[in-house]
């Protein structure tokens, strides 16, 4: 067992974190709206899931995917940065509106982690790779 599963499961199962798909709108096209409760919290992020990795149902893939997607909001510069990078439409109303509101509440779901920023706990490269801890999650 990979010690990154050992330490998202425990950090789940201490926040009491569930993560399953909302039948809500999208409000992109390549943006899928998932439900994140932390505790009492709930909160709907929009997430890019280019490796279908929601497909298995797996909580670990679900939470690395959901937390990848703050991060990426997290440590963009601004609204355009982040279209960019993701590829979205920047000129979607819906998703500026969307942008400016998990901003806020991103300093929410900070204060959940250690040192207040959010940690999915693998690397980029194993993601992106299908090495390592991502390869054995998505057998």
């Amino acid at each position: 067992m990979y010690p990154e599963i050992i330490d998202i499961q425990n950090f789940i199962a201490n926040k009491g974190i569930t993560i399953c798909l909302n039948k809500g709108p999208h409000i992109e096209q390549n943006l899928i709206p998932v439900v994140l409760r932390i505790g009492n919290c709930i909160y709907t992020i929009h997430v890019s899931d280019e490796y279908e990795d929601l497909s298995y149902y797996n909580p670990i893939l679900n939470f690395i995917i959901v937390f990848r997607a703050l991060v990426a909001i997290n440590e963009s510069k601004d609204f355009l940065v982040w279209c960019k990078q993701e590829g979205l439409n920047p000129d979607n109303l819906k998703l500026l509106n969307y942008y400016k509101d998990i901003c806020h509440t991103i300093s929410n779901i900070n204060s959940c982690f250690p040192n207040n920023e959010i940690d999915y706990f693998i690397s980029d490269l194993d993601f992106q790779l299908n090495a390592g801890v991502m390869q054995f999650l998505r057998r």
